[in-house]
């Protein structure tokens, strides 16, 4: 093995849950390496997007891991678990269905089972994530986060508008993501594109955390429409209970 391959993934096993951002001088210390070296080889891997660097200043895990991960996913309990119940409301509503995880601030796509009445409407880029606070699967991951993980992602997160629909006030932001918890799903309006619309619950593991969600998306006036609204919202809020009951979660 090459010695930079070899400095490279010793930068990236510096990543555990205790230490989830390193800064260049931090690497060269722990690693023992020269800061310019490091800086080398850490602007190398965000420029492939195995790094990323955060608002202070720090590297973070980069979203092109998730893409490699994903390939491992797709035999993984979740996936398992999910997908029965992806088939059964994909197969009911013809509309697209969803598994999303969070990552980085983002909703990350580890299903995303297009129903073949689809129209086309592609919000999501090439890793298949998308901003948090735009979307049924993103509100809903944040909604059951702790408290101040909350109050901490209001204040910093840069929040653009996608659509005239999008929140991006951070208190009306705060509201919608009590009332979530609330009633146990959340609701998309147009918020990330105009004329879809979702709907998303979550899904728990054994720790009682909050591991993913899953939604239905696609024509916001039908899916919205007073007559199915509530049907598919018990229908996702019961296949996300489902699928938390094969993760091992116990209410």
């Amino acid at each position: 093995m090459s010695r930079s391959v070899n400095r490279a993934l010793s930068i990236l096993n510096l990543y555990n849950n205790k230490k989830k951002e390193w800064g260049i001088s931090e690497i060269a210390r722990e690693l023992q390496l020269a800061k310019s070296t490091v800086y080398n080889l850490v602007k190398a891997m965000e420029q492939v997007e195995y790094l990323t660097q955060n608002q202070h200043g720090k590297y973070c895990l980069g979203l092109r891991l998730f893409e490699l991960g994903r390939v491992y996913s797709e035999g993984n309990e979740l996936h398992a678990a999910s997908s029965p119940m992806v088939e059964l409301l994909t197969k009911k509503y013809k509309q697209t269905v969803h598994v999303a995880i969070y990552a980085g601030r983002r909703a990350v796509f580890i299903i995303n089972n297009k129903s073949e009445r689809e129209t086309g409407h592609n919000i999501f880029t090439r890793t298949g994530d998308i901003p948090a606070y735009c979307t049924a699967v993103g509100k809903v991951l944040i909604s059951w986060q702790a408290p101040e993980y909350i109050e901490h992602y209001l204040r910093t997160e840069s929040r653009v508008p996608f659509t005239t629909h999008t929140i991006i006030d951070k208190d009306v932001l705060r509201k919608e993501f009590n009332q979530i918890r609330l009633q146990g799903y959340g609701v998309d309006q147009q918020e990330a594109v105009m004329g879809i619309g979702c709907i998303a619950a979550p899904i728990f593991g054994p720790c009682d955390q909050i591991i993913a969600a899953i939604s239905v998306s696609g024509n916001e006036q039908r899916l919205l429409d007073p007559l199915i609204f509530p049907e598919c919202c018990s229908d996702v809020i019961d296949a996300a209970k489902r699928i938390s009951a094969s993760m091992g979660y116990r209410a």
